[in-house]
């Protein structure tokens, strides 16, 4: 279910993408006389899609087989995207900028069992929770063609702190299991400010991917197997609303 949803969305992610580049150059202001440096801040929120990334291969699981009247796997997960919300800092750092910050994301997230071999029947809902804090660097594109527009490629670690909620609702008792509260990984991302707004703020969007180490962990996600992990996908808009410290050169 997560592959098709990626698959689906593919070619409109990457229209919009496209459509903010090139608003970023058609939109950027001249470039201006005086170089600002100093710690910039921006509000960010969008859509976010992720959370537990669950094994799909039950071959590696025993005795697995799903009941007559299932239509379905004996295990399967689907996720529905939910919400991200943070504040972003930049620093300027040699040919880029230094950024860090604290996010939210939500996703809701469920496991169905139907697995009459081992005797799992039932749906397990998860509530997934995260608090993201990002460390990356941000080379910055397209300088002399659209300065104004901060037309950014970041890659960095990201650490996680993980909150769940889980339900079982069981035919029969549903597998134990194991939440990781913390995780990390690398995360990638771009981002551009198309348009400049009143006393230096501007109006961009974002699009980060992320993938990175196990979150939950079960009897068909065990800690010996690669797949289980984290990942997420976001995108939506960002607000630089305020410049400190500045240093101007002329």
């Amino acid at each position: 279910m997560k592959t098709k949803f990626f698959f689906k969305n593919s070619l409109i992610l990457t229209q919009i993408l496209v459509f903010f580049l090139l608003s970023s150059i058609l939109f950027s202001c001249t470039v201006s006389e005086k170089s600002k440096r100093g710690l910039k801040f921006s509000f960010l929120t969008g859509y976010g899609y992720g959370g537990i990334v669950e094994n799909t291969d039950l071959s590696i699981i025993p005795n697995a087989s799903p009941t007559q009247e299932s239509t379905v796997d004996a295990y399967s997960g689907s996720t529905i995207g939910g919400a991200n919300i943070g504040l972003h800092i930049n620093k300027t750092l040699f040919f880029g900028e230094f950024q860090t910050g604290a996010e939210f994301l939500y996703n809701y997230q469920s496991f169905s069992y139907a697995d009459n071999g081992n005797m799992f029947i039932g749906v397990r809902k998860l509530h997934v929770n995260q608090f993201l804090f990002p460390i990356t660097y941000n080379f910055v594109l397209l300088k002399k063609l659209a300065p104004q527009s901060e037309i950014q490629i970041k890659i960095g670690f990201l650490g996680q702190y993980n909150i769940l909620s889980v339900t079982d609702i069981g035919i029969t008792p549903l597998p134990d299991y194991k939440i990781n509260n913390w995780s990390q990984g690398a995360v990638l991302g771009i981002s551009a400010y198309p348009l400049i707004l009143n006393n230096d703020s501007k109006l961009g969007f974002y699009c980060e991917v992320y993938r990175g180490s196990r979150i939950y962990t079960d009897f068909y996600n065990q800690e010996n197997f690669e797949m289980p992990g984290s990942s997420f996908l976001k995108i939506g808009i960002k607000y630089q609303f305020l410049t400190i410290l500045k240093n101007y050169q002329k």
